[in-house]
């Protein structure tokens, strides 16, 4: 499915991500955080189901809530984070190497670290938001309280501790 749960130009007017990036830089981080960092919080019936509510039309007004104001902030949060190295770094056919522009003075390391790891807080921040509203309001989203996990669906995230590594 090529849907997203929220569109390209919200994360431009949101987002710290510049309006002068390119969509297809944008919409390939949306696309990872949507899978590796949204989808693992919903759970596979859940996030299907939201997708299609997209494409149909057919969302309920709990559904339109949750994704405006818990599901679009950590979407947005998370594009800010990992589209940092997308921006930064190149990847060539024979070498990965820092990206330069003549109208801007690239970070160092250091300072890439530093501004990382804020967007990273404020992306947790928002993840612990969304999984408190999700547990808090359970039974108005069906797909989320009652999953049927098995080996190509995933459990949603109910905020328990997990091996944060994946998010480096």
């Amino acid at each position: 499915m090529t849907a997203f749960l929220i569109d390209i130009a919200t994360i431009k007017k949101i987002g710290f991500v510049n309006k002068n990036v390119d969509d297809p830089i944008i919409s390939t981080t949306l696309r990872r955080v949507q899978d590796t960092l949204i989808l693992p919080i919903l759970g596979t019936p859940f996030f299907k189901r939201l997708l299609q509510g997209i494409t149909d039309e057919d969302l309920t007004a709990d559904e339109v809530l949750l994704l405006n104001d818990y599901i679009a902030p950590c979407i947005i949060a998370g594009v800010d984070y990992r589209i940092v190295n997308a921006l930064t770094y190149e990847t060539r056919s024979k070498t990965v190497g820092t990206a330069r522009d003549e109208h801007i003075n690239p970070v160092t390391i250091q300072e890439n670290l530093m501004r990382t790891d804020d967007l990273k807080r404020d992306y947790e921040t928002y993840r612990e938001s969304l999984i408190g509203f999700l547990k808090d309001n359970r039974t108005l989203f069906p797909e989320y309280d009652n999953f049927v996990c098995s080996n190509e669906n995933i459990a949603p995230d109910s905020g328990k501790v997990r091996n944060r590594a994946r998010f480096i």
